[in-house]
C-alpha cells in the first residue's frame, strides 16, 4: 500500500485514521522484518498528545507485533490518561505546555515518517492535517526534534521504572524552543539592538 505525502487535511472518521497509520506501520514493520535487521537495534519514536490519540492507539493495538519484530518504541506525551496506557514501550511524560503547539509525529527509520496535527486541536477532529511521509529530510528534523525533547523531558520522566504521582507543572525553563530541529536558521547571527 502506498500512502502519498498529501499535506491537505482529510475527512475521516478516527476509526478510518487509526487503520490507515496501522497499515502504514504494519508495511514498515513488514519490510523491517524482510531487511533482516536485528532485534532491538529499530526503535519509534513518537510524540502525541496522549495515549487515547489515533497515532498511539495505532502503535498501543499493534505492540504485540513490534515486539515480536524486536521493534522498541519510545514515547513523549503531554497528557496522561488514567485508563490507557502504551505498555511495552519506553514512555516519558512532558508537561511543558509550550509543547501544545507541535505536531503528533511519529518516526519509524532515517526516512519514514508519520506528521499529524498540532496537539492543541483535538485528535478526534475529522479534518485534522495528517502527512505520511517517506522524505528523509522530514523525518530528519522530526527525528531530531523528537530526540532533543526526549532528552530534554530527562529519564524522571519516565514510566519504565515505576509509576509517577502527577506532581504538577515542571518549571517553565525546563524545555528551550531552540530545542527544536531547525531553530539553528532562525537564530540571527548579528545580536539586534535593544530598544528601551
Amino acid at each position: 500500500m502506498r500512502f502519498s505525502p498529501n499535506a491537505r487535511p482529510n475527512v475521516m472518521a478516527r476509526e478510518e485514521k487509526e487503520a490507515r497509520i496501522k497499515a502504514f506501520i504494519a508495511n514498515h514493520m513488514d519490510a523491517h522484518r524482510a531487511s533482516g535487521v536485528g532485534a532491538g537495534i529499530t526503535a519509534y519514536r513518537l510524540l502525541a498528545l496522549s495515549a487515547e490519540s489515533p497515532v498511539a492507539c495505532a502503535v498501543r493495538d499493534l505492540m504485540p507485533d513490534l515486539s515480536a519484530a524486536g521493534i522498541q518504541v519510545e514515547a513523549l506525551l503531554l497528557r496522561r490518561s488514567g485508563t490507557v496506557k502504551l505498555d511495552g514501550a519506553d514512555c516519558r511524560f512532558v508537561t511543558d505546555l509550550r509543547l501544545l503547539d507541535a505536531h503528533e509525529q511519529l518516526v519509524l527509520d532515517r526516512a519514514t515518517a508519520w506528521i499529524g496535527d498540532c496537539m492543541r486541536r483535538d485528535p478526534l477532529k475529522r479534518d485534522a492535517y495528517e502527512l505520511y511521509s517517506d522524505s528523509p529530510v522530514t523525518a530528519g528534523h522530526a527525528a531530531r526534534s523528537f530526540a532533543q525533547i526526549w532528552r530534554a523531558a530527562g529519564p524522571c520522566g519516565s514510566l519504565a521504572s515505576s509509576e509517577r504521582k502527577w506532581t504538577g507543572l515542571r518549571q517553565a525553563t525546563l524545555f528551550d524552543p531552540s530545542l527544536l530541529a531547525g531553530a539553528e536558521a532562525l537564530a540571527s547571527p548579528v545580536p539586534l539592538p535593544f530598544r528601551h
